[in-house]
C-alpha cells in the first residue's frame, strides 16, 4: 500500500498545488503509517476501519497506565512531528483522509490493480458543514459573557460598517474593503494584478490566486472553473483602489530602485506579493481593537454575500459574483443567514394576500348586550318588516362574506 500510495500521487499531474499537498498529508499522516505495511490485494474493509478507530482516538486521553490503547494508534502519534501536540480530528477531517483513500484506490480498480474498492461501503461521520449564522444582538450578548461563538458566523451591516471604519486609517484597508463589499476569497484578492482591473468600466477579472502551501506560496488559477470570473464594482469600491493605486505609486517613487514590480495590486512597501497570513493576522488585529464579534477573515466573504442578498440581489447573481462551482452551494450556505432576508419574506408573502379592513364594533363584545324594550305583536311584524327590507336594500354583493355571520343583531337574536 505504502508503495501503491506513492505511485497514484506520482501520477497525478494535473493536481493543484494545493490538492497536492493535503494528499501527501494525508497519506504521510495516515494512510502510509496505517495501511501502508498492508499488501495491495490482501486490503480489505475491516484495515480502513480499524485506521479510522485509531484516527478517533487521536488526541483522547490515556487510560492511568499511560499506555496507548493501540500500537496502530502509536503509528499514527509517531508520524508527527510533535506526537504529545496531537489534536482531536474533526469529522470533516476524517472526511477528507477517507476521500483521498477512496480516490487511491479507485483508480487501483480503473487500472485493474483491485478487483473492488474495499473502502467503498466503511462508514464515516456524515456531519454537515456548519451554516453562517449572523451575530445578533442575543449572540453577542452570550459571547462578551461566556466567550462562546458559533464556527462560522457573519457580520450584520452595522457590525461590517463599524469594522471598516476602524480599518480606514489602516494601509491595507483597500483589500478589506474590497472584500467585505464584493466577497472575494483570500487568495483572488492578494493575487488580483493591475492588468485585471478596469476601473473606467467599473470591473474585476479574477483570473489567479495565490495559495499558501504551509507558509510558502504560489500563483494558481481560481479555485474553480467558475472563479474566473468578471467582477463588477460599486463607485465607492472604485474610489477607493483609485485612491490606492496613487498611494502605490508613492511607495513606488519612495523605494526607487528598491522597487520590485510584481504587478499585483496589492503589495507590500517594496512591491512585492503580500502573505495571505499577514492580510488574516491584521485583520483579526483590527476586529479584537474595534471590539467586534469574532469571525474568520473568509467570513467577510460571507457576509458580503449575506448583505447582497439582504439587499435583493438575486441569488442568481449572488452565485455569479462569489465564483461558485454551483448555485446550490449558494443557496444551502447564505439563504437563512440574515434575519433581515427572512423577515422580508415573510412580509412579501403576507402582502399580496388582498384582505378588508377590519369592521369596528359599535362596542366591546365582552360587554353586555341590553334587552330591547318590550314590543307587542304589531310592532314586531313591523320591526320584522323594516329588518327585512334594509337587508335587501343595504345587503353586500351577492357572494360577499361577512366577518362573521354567527354574529347577529340584537332585535334578530329575538325575532328569532
Amino acid at each position: 500500500m505504502a508503495t501503491y500510495l506513492d505511485q497514484w500521487l506520482a501520477g497525478k499531474v494535473t493536481l493543484r498545488p494545493s490538492t497536492r499537498r493535503s494528499y501527501a498529508e494525508h497519506i504521510a499522516l495516515y494512510l502510509r503509517p496505517g495501511l501502508g505495511g498492508i499488501g495491495l490485494q490482501e486490503l480489505g474493509d475491516s484495515h480502513v476501519e480499524q485506521l479510522y478507530a485509531a484516527m478517533r482516538e487521536i488526541g483522547q486521553d490515556v487510560d492511568e497506565s499511560g499506555e496507548l490503547p493501540s500500537e496502530l494508534l502509536g503509528r499514527l502519534l509517531a508520524a508527527r512531528r510533535f506526537p504529545e501536540q496531537a489534536r482531536v480530528l474533526s469529522p470533516a477531517r476524517l472526511r477528507r483522509v477517507h476521500a483521498t483513500l477512496m480516490s487511491a484506490l479507485n483508480n487501483g480498480v480503473k487500472r485493474r490493480k483491485l478487483p473492488v474498492n474495499p473502502a467503498q461501503y466503511v462508514e464515516v461521520p456524515t456531519g454537515r458543514r456548519p451554516r453562517a449564522v449572523v451575530w445578533t444582538a442575543e449572540r453577542v450578548e452570550r459571547w462578551r459573557a461566556t466567550g462562546e461563538h458559533p464556527p462560522v458566523a457573519v457580520w450584520t451591516a452595522e457590525q461590517t460598517g463599524a469594522f471598516l471604519d476602524a480599518a480606514s486609517g489602516e494601509r491595507l484597508y483597500p483589500i478589506y474593503h474590497l472584500i467585505a463589499y464584493r466577497g472575494l476569497r483570500r487568495g483572488e484578492a492578494v493575487g488580483i494584478r493591475w492588468q485585471d482591473a478596469s476601473l473606467a468600466d467599473r470591473q474585476l477579472t479574477i483570473a489567479q490566486q495565490i495559495v499558501q502551501l504551509g507558509w510558502a506560496t504560489a500563483i494558481g488559477a481560481p479555485k474553480t472553473d467558475s472563479g474566473e470570473r468578471v467582477v463588477s464594482l460599486d463607485k465607492e469600491t472604485v474610489a477607493v483602489l483609485t485612491t490606492w493605486r496613487e498611494h502605490q505609486d508613492a511607495e513606488r517613487r519612495d523605494a526607487d530602485s528598491a522597487w520590485q514590480d510584481s504587478g499585483l495590486i496589492f503589495t507590500r512597501v517594496d512591491g512585492t506579493a503580500l502573505h495571505p497570513d499577514v492580510v488574516t493576522d491584521t485583520f483579526h488585529r483590527i476586529r479584537k481593537a474595534a471590539g467586534l464579534p469574532p469571525i474568520r477573515l473568509h467570513d467577510l466573504r460571507h457576509t458580503a454575500a449575506s448583505l447582497a442578498l439582504q439587499a435583493g440581489v438575486p441569488m442568481k447573481a449572488v452565485s455569479e459574483q462569489l465564483g461558485h462551482s454551483s448555485f446550490a452551494i449558494t443557496a444551502d450556505t447564505y439563504t437563512s443567514v440574515l434575519p433581515d432576508v427572512a423577515a422580508a419574506a415573510a412580509e412579501a408573502v403576507a402582502g399580496i394576500v388582498p384582505r378588508k379592513p377590519p369592521a369596528s364594533p359599535a362596542q366591546p363584545r365582552s360587554q353586555s348586550v341590553p334587552n330591547p324594550p318590550e314590543t307587542g305583536p304589531q310592532e314586531e311584524e313591523k320591526m320584522i318588516a323594516e329588518a327585512g327590507d334594509m337587508q335587501v336594500s343595504e345587503g353586500g354583493p351577492r357572494g360577499a362574506r361577512t366577518h362573521n355571520p354567527r354574529i347577529k343583531s340584537p332585535l334578530l337574536c329575538r325575532l328569532s
